[in-house]
């Protein structure tokens, strides 16, 4: 797949920002525990401060380090720029391919907030929302993120956050452990503490800007998502924030034994291991000629020998190295449960465990998620040379090759429905109904439906992407609503796209106020109810479509395999295809996929399917 393509893909998804006035009105001064800090005037009667530092850079020693206090300002503090993003590979927001940009020195949060005058920030206490951001933990970036709708319509404060990603921001050997490493240290979850040190910063210093910090509420969207249900079950995290919001993201973890051991011979794990990439690290500076001649020489070194040789290294070298470590069936860059930082059982324990300190909290997927991943496949939909106004913009940006023609739409449809809802059977239905069940009645759950997208140049956009993975970022952060780009691809009619982004925006704001998204700010919306036996989650949709209605059915795994056994858009052999996928990645059961129509699925050659799995594997990790 081009990066191209990628490009394409993510248009939807980049929230071009408004240019932020630069003038440092008086009224933005504020002096917080490292000094004076000014701001900057932003959109809709907002005050943003940029690129303040949380942490001291985790650069040299301090690479592979738990984050520390950031020093006190030197002078007065002029937050008006944005920091370097992350390190991370260029790619879908340049067109840069096999480039790299960003910083180590990256730990910084932007703060927005009204724009009262000193006197009304006397009296001001308002909610305070931390945004993490997706990207696969590996791209991303805070910057990417508008918050100034949020901020303006219901009065609360947003704060968006940096944190280490990659094999910087998740990482664990023993040569990292040695000496006076803290338990923090030794965990391997950098960007996890990241996170953490960005919540102290804001319990230490929002409410110099007017904001709660006994009221905080922590979103985040993929594996934005992923880390904050990884905050939901950190007893480190415990009392930092007060609501937690869960937009598609991932609830399990990597294990800590994955993470610093060698592949087996079939070459799978769930995580690049710090070893495997040492291995490709010795093999870049030509110091072994094979990953066995690598495996080899680090045997033979010492830990004191391997951390000098890993702190010695550029963080491209590390990254290139990490990517190339990928092994089959490998998962997301993730937690580890390392027992400190994460408990030993990992995620998922936080909701089935009612002696953890819990929060009140949403849970929610949209409903082709997949379609994102899926529509890059040249087995699903075919690609090439685009013609006309659009392909002309397009070009400008380095795109040139478009979607021409979905080949099967009913059987992309159907490959869709079904990884989606196992997306949302483990990330949403069954979190939901264990938190429920294990005595946290403050559970929430949401599916987005919206995929009211226009036709451009005879492809059906509805049908290629629907309501597919990131695209209710648009409606919570509607700043990118206003993208020439967006208004062609993505708005048809821009008065029901706004209602319901004004709907989502009210949802979200009232459950920040007090745990409950109720009948929204507003009051007047229909009543988003907790999961329970009679009602389970909030359908998100336009008023040309479902609307906004409660829903009771639930995707369970015995559920997804009889839908399947009766769809008609597939054959059998598709059929054992789609669950060999699903079994194969462990979304569902070795089981269900052997017992599936009397175990004829076990008959098939799944070789092509693997080749699939693996390539789309590969895209998910760098681009998702």
């Amino acid at each position: 797949m081009s990066i191209k393509k990628c490009i394409y893909v993510a248009l939807p998804l980049i929230l071009i920002l408004a240019s932020c006035g630069q003038s440092l009105p008086n009224d933005s001064l504020r002096t917080i525990n490292q000094g004076e800090i000014i701001g900057i005037e932003s959109d809709h009667n907002t005050f943003a401060w940029l690129g303040i530092p949380f942490a001291e850079p985790p650069v040299g020693n301090l690479r592979w380090k738990a984050p520390i206090q950031p020093k006190k300002f030197d002078s007065r503090f002029e937050a008006s720029e944005f920091s370097q993003v992350c390190f991370q590979a260029e790619g879908i927001m340049t067109g840069n391919v096999g480039g790299w940009t960003g910083s180590e020195d990256c730990l910084y949060l932007n703060v927005w907030s009204p724009a009262w005058s000193a006197e009304q920030l006397n009296k001001k206490n308002v909610p305070v929302m931390m945004w993490i951001h997706g990207g696969g933990n590996t791209i991303g970036s805070a910057d990417t993120y508008y918050p100034t709708d949020l901020v303006s319509q219901h009065e609360v404060i947003v704060v968006t956050v940096q944190y280490r990603m990659s094999n910087l921001g998740w990482f664990r050997h023993p040569a990292l452990r040695q000496g006076n490493s803290t338990l923090e240290d030794a965990s391997g979850n950098f960007g996890t503490l990241d996170n953490i040190m960005a919540l102290k910063w804001i319990k230490e210093n929002i409410g110099y800007f007017g904001g709660d910090a006994n009221n905080v509420t922590i979103f985040g969207e993929s594996a934005g998502g992923h880390n904050v249900a990884a905050l939901y079950a950190s007893p480190l995290a415990t009392d930092l924030f007060h609501k937690a919001i869960v937009q598609s993201g991932i609830v399990s973890h990597s294990l800590i034994e994955d993470a610093e051991s060698y592949y087996p011979e079939d070459g799978t794990s769930g995580i690049q291991s710090s070893k495997e990439v040492i291995n490709r690290l010795l093999i870049n500076d030509k110091k072994a000629d094979s990953l066995e001649d690598a495996k080899d020489k680090q045997n033979a070194m010492s830990l004191e020998e391997l951390e000098v040789y890993l702190r010695s290294k550029k963080p491209e070298d590390l990254l290139k190295a990490y990517f190339e470590a990928s092994p089959k069936k490998g998962g997301m860059t993730r937690v580890f449960n390392d027992g400190h930082v994460m408990g030993a059982k990992g995620i998922y324990e936080s909701f089935v465990n009612s002696n953890f300190k819990r929060v009140p909290i949403i849970l929610g997927s949209n409903r082709y998620e997949t379609k994102l991943f899926n529509m890059r496949n040249p087995e699903f939909v075919k690609w090439g040379e685009g013609e006309g106004v659009i392909a002309t913009a397009l070009s400008w940006a380095g795109i040139t090759e478009l979607p021409l023609e979905i080949l099967r739409p009913d059987f992309y449809n159907a490959v869709n429905q079904y990884s989606s809802d196992s997306w949302k059977e483990r990330a949403v239905d069954s979190p939901a109904r264990d938190l429920t069940a294990s005595g946290q009645k403050d559970t929430y759950a949401y599916r987005f439906d919206w995929d009211e997208l226009p036709e451009v140049q005879g492809m059906d956009f509805s049908q290629l992407v629907g309501s597919a993975h990131a695209i209710e970022l648009l409606f919570l952060f509607p700043a990118g609503l206003d993208n020439m780009l967006i208004k062609n691809l993505v708005v048809e009619d821009a008065d029901t796209v706004n209602k319901l982004s004004n709907q989502m925006m009210s949802y979200w704001t009232q459950f920040a106020y007090t745990g409950d998204p109720g009948k929204g700010r507003s009051g007047d919306l229909p009543h988003w109810k907790a999961w329970s036996e009679t009602e389970k989650y909030m359908v998100l949709d336009s008023e040309n479509d479902r609307g906004l209605t409660m829903v009771n059915s639930e995707v369970t795994i015995d559920s997804m395999i009889e839908d399947l056994r009766k769809d008609s858009r597939m054959t059998k052999d598709e059929k054992c295809q789609t669950l060999f996928s699903l079994s194969y990645s462990g979304d569902i059961p070795e089981q269900s996929f052997n017992g599936f129509e009397t175990g004829y699925c076990l008959s098939l050659d799944y070789s092509e399917i693997l080749k699939m799995i693996e390539n789309r594997g590969e895209d998910n990790e760098q681009e998702s």
